[in-house]
């Protein structure tokens, strides 16, 4: 059974000759677009051999840096980025040169981040000093939200609308297979249900309307601590990932919080995979199996794993996996 299978095979639940299993880190600025990106994906697929590649998007949503945000009338000046953008034009030649190399031969997913992210970001770089770091911008954020939702909003639409655009252009452009969803605002501390659904989970499901139906594969990611993952239930995806060790529901948890989707993840992404030891590592990805169960589960990170790791602790969990599930006959 060739990777594409596989992976298919996964996201339906259906039995697998072994389990497969994906890792991802960020790649240092000089690979963020075109040739440099696709040439460091590949020698990275190469070394690491995953069973899927998850294409890292780095070139950035155009706006940031760009365009200024004080208050939120501010957002009302927002408007929709062209495909013609550079950094957009970027990544989908990046893109295509991934695709065109082993499009045939492993799932290609390229990463989305959601609208709120994106608006965390624009708001963030607009006043460094006010906002010095993510999480302080997605405070500010959201105390804008709190304070005149309307025009706040209005610019979040023009967002989405810009990451539906830009990720279809990955798909029947590019032609990458999927989308990796990156969806933020599960977090308990920083928000309440009421306000997710009515400003965080809108805007993800106007984005994932429009590209799951382009998408052979849709993975979604829920990421933080102290997630309450029902907010993302219902949402349209194959596969779900998120940080299991993060004072977050386990796999086997989440999966029934979650309508019985198939589970990416299992390990901890700032844990032994990275620091070791091999022994805990391996204790954890059985501890990952025993849980999962074999069937509809796909070894993984909690999250991207850090820059600097040693690619041989990646490709000794993807042989410990082979090696605890592998059948000589299917």
């Amino acid at each position: 059974m060739d990777k594409i299978a596989l992976f298919e095979a996964v996201l339906e639940a259906r039995p697998v000759p072994r389990v497969p299993s994906a890792f991802w880190f960020h790649f240092d600025s000089a690979y963020e677009g075109g040739q440099p990106m696709t040439e460091r994906h590949l020698a990275y697929y190469r070394e690491a051999d995953p069973d899927i590649l998850k294409v890292m998007n780095d070139s950035g949503y155009p706006p940031i840096g760009e365009f200024t945000v004080r208050e939120p009338a501010d957002w009302r000046r927002l408007k929709p980025t062209p495909l013609e953008a550079r950094r957009f034009q970027s990544h989908l030649e990046g893109l295509a040169g991934i695709v065109y190399a082993v499009g045939e031969q492993v799932p290609i997913i390229t990463t989305v981040f959601c609208p709120f992210r994106e608006a965390v970001r624009v708001l963030w770089a607009s006043d460094q000093v006010r906002y010095p770091d993510e999480h302080s911008a997605r405070m500010g954020l959201l105390a804008q939200l709190r304070s005149d939702p309307e025009p706040v909003l209005e610019g979040m639409q023009v967002i989405a609308g810009d990451i539906a655009r830009f990720n279809l252009a990955c798909i029947q452009e590019a032609g990458c297979h999927g989308v990796y969803f990156s969806a933020k605002g599960g977090e308990r501390q920083d928000m309440t249900d009421a306000e997710h659904a009515a400003w965080v989970r809108p805007f993800d499901l106007a984005v994932l309307e429009r590209l799951a139906p382009a998408s052979r594969y849709v993975v979604g990611h829920y990421c933080g601590r102290g997630l309450n993952l029902a907010r993302f239930a219902g949402y349209p995806v194959h596969l779900a990932n998120w940080a299991t060790q993060s004072e977050n529901p386990s796999l086997a948890e989440g999966r029934a919080m979650l309508g019985g989707v198939s589970v990416l993840g299992g390990l901890d992404e700032r844990g032994p995979l990275v620091y070791g030891p091999r022994a805990a590592l391996y204790a954890q990805i059985q501890g990952a199996l025993e849980n999962a169960g074999r069937e509809g589960f796909m070894l993984g990170a909690g999250c991207t794993v850090p820059g600097d790791i040693d690619v041989s602790n990646l490709v000794y969990a993807r042989q410990v996996m082979t090696q605890l599930t592998a059948r000589e006959s299917f």
